[in-house]
């Protein structure tokens, strides 16, 4: 469904986000910088990846089995209020999907001029291959001489300028070996994950910070070691001013780069100490945090709405749903667990509907508040198979104005106010209405079988009174 993919990227967008403010204000400016690569990859995998994974039922309320809960809604009065609300709310979904798409085909626009940029580099890239001169083949890398851009590697591939003449020799073999160790350590695997993720999310201002953080890092590592192999910190640092030139291509790990004042800052700054890296220890709170966020965007999904599939029945054809506003028509197939194809056993798939509180498709919409949800199922058979159009009647989230006991005499109303786990002022809920219903039956004081709950609606403000009917023992 489209508006799962807006809900991705909006997810996608939250956590990199997240992740992006935290390495700013906690991590940039730290010297341990293969900690601060392992920090920004796993930061953009996890926001880009988090989100595709199972549901978390983190904030559901799985209704507890083992009683039996009939809410009769069904009304002439009910039907014309639910019939006028879904009008209005089919107006209000077309309005919605037409601003759905076009998001997307402003979306889709961007994705495709940005994957044309990587596919341009990429193809620069193969040109350099081919018309430059190799000079030197490693079992790690091969060398390359060419005359267009500054020193530069990508890959397994180091291209060198051979118009530094002002170079000494031992400067020549530092830029060599500043190349060389961009290859081993694999970097051009980072900029490539990070060039994939800026298509995905290229409206994301957020996307560009982190790309140009991790190129940062690259050379922040890759200068710590030069340094340390060649025991002269000044003499590097000069080096890095004579080669300053901007790098054209994105894809590329050059030697010198815009941000050379940075570099030679790093270079000199006094080391973090070890017990800095129990900063890392943030990224549990920000996973933690991940998940929060994609739950809260997540439709809920219940385990108990795995439905079994029927070994008897006509095979289904088409499955169409009418008057959904508040879930998706894919989504509902998931959640009654059918498809087309699937044997049609017309009594199961009513319970699926509404046969199990706590376990059906209407528990899903009254746990919101949709006191006044039905659903219809209209058969049309074609052939040896049955078409299925289910109307669905929302109508309006309803919220709890009383909460009455009637049957009480030994137990006052405020203790059982209380007990149940339903209040004043909520929205209606079915699963809190089951888990009060088994609270007051554990509650001792009545017959656990003779416990019932009658809702009176007030369609005029959009209520319900809740009438707990009791027998004590």
């Amino acid at each position: 469904m489209l508006t799962d993919f807006v809900v991705y990227l909006l997810q996608g967008t939250l956590l990199l986000t997240v992740f992006a403010l935290a390495y700013r204000l906690f991590f940039c400016r730290l010297t341990h910088f293969h900690w601060n690569r392992a920090y920004l990859l796993a930061g953009v995998l996890i926001s880009c990846l988090l989100p595709l994974l199972p549901a978390f039922a983190l904030f559901g309320t799985v209704a507890p089995a083992g009683l039996e809960l009939r809410l009769n809604t069904a009304s002439p009065l009910h039907d014309g209020f639910a019939a006028e609300s879904a009008a209005q709310a089919g107006q209000t979904m077309r309005g919605m999907e037409w601003a759905v798409y076009a998001f997307l085909g402003v979306y889709l626009a961007g994705f495709l001029y940005r994957s044309w940029q990587l596919y341009r580099n990429l193809r620069a890239v193969y040109g350099f291959i081919q018309t430059s001169q190799k000079v030197d083949e490693g079992v790690m890398y091969s060398v390359y001489v060419q005359s267009r851009l500054p020193t530069f590697s990508f890959w397994r591939f180091i291209f060198l300028n051979p118009d530094h003449n002002s170079l000494t020799p031992e400067e020549q073999a530092q830029v060599l070996l500043h190349e060389e160790i961009h290859v081993r350590h694999w970097h051009t695997l980072d900029l490539l994950l990070f060039e994939l993720v800026s298509i995905l999310f290229w409206f994301h201002p957020v996307v560009r910070y982190l790309h140009l953080a991790i190129r940062q890092v690259h050379e922040y590592t890759v200068d710590s070691v030069v340094t340390r192999l060649s025991g002269n910190v000044r003499q590097y640092g000069y080096l890095l001013l004579k080669m300053t030139a901007q790098n054209p291509l994105p894809l590329l790990a050059s030697f010198s780069n815009k941000p050379i004042f940075q570099r030679i800052h790093m270079l000199t700054q006094k080391p973090s100490g070890p017990m800095k890296k129990l900063r890392f220890l943030i990224i549990l709170p920000l996973l933690a945090l991940s998940l929060v966020v994609c739950s809260c965007f997540r439709q809920d999904t219940h385990p108990a709405f795995q439905a079994v599939k029927s070994h008897k029945g006509t095979p289904m054809g088409t499955i169409t749903w009418k008057g959904n506003t508040l879930y998706s028509a894919d989504y509902l197939d998931q959640i009654v667990g059918v498809q087309p194809g699937d044997l049609y056993d017309k009594e199961a798939f009513a319970d699926r509907l509404s046969g199990h509180p706590g376990a059906d498709l209407a528990s899903l919409y009254m746990d919101k508040g949709y006191l006044f949800y039905n659903a219809e199922v209209h058969e049309k058979h074609a052939g040896n198979a049955v078409n299925l159009e289910i109307q669905i009647y929302e109508g309006k989230p309803v919220n709890i104005e009383k909460v009455v006991f009637k049957g009480n005499n030994t137990v006052t109303n405020e203790q059982l106010l209380k007990t149940v786990a339903i209040r004043p002022g909520e929205l209606f809920s079915r699963s809190k209405l089951v888990q009060s219903q088994k609270a007051l039956a554990e509650s001792g004081h009545f017959d656990p079988a003779r416990i019932g709950i009658n809702p009176v609606p007030n369609l005029e403000r959009n209520t319900v009174d809740l009438e707990f009917v009791v027998v004590e023992k």
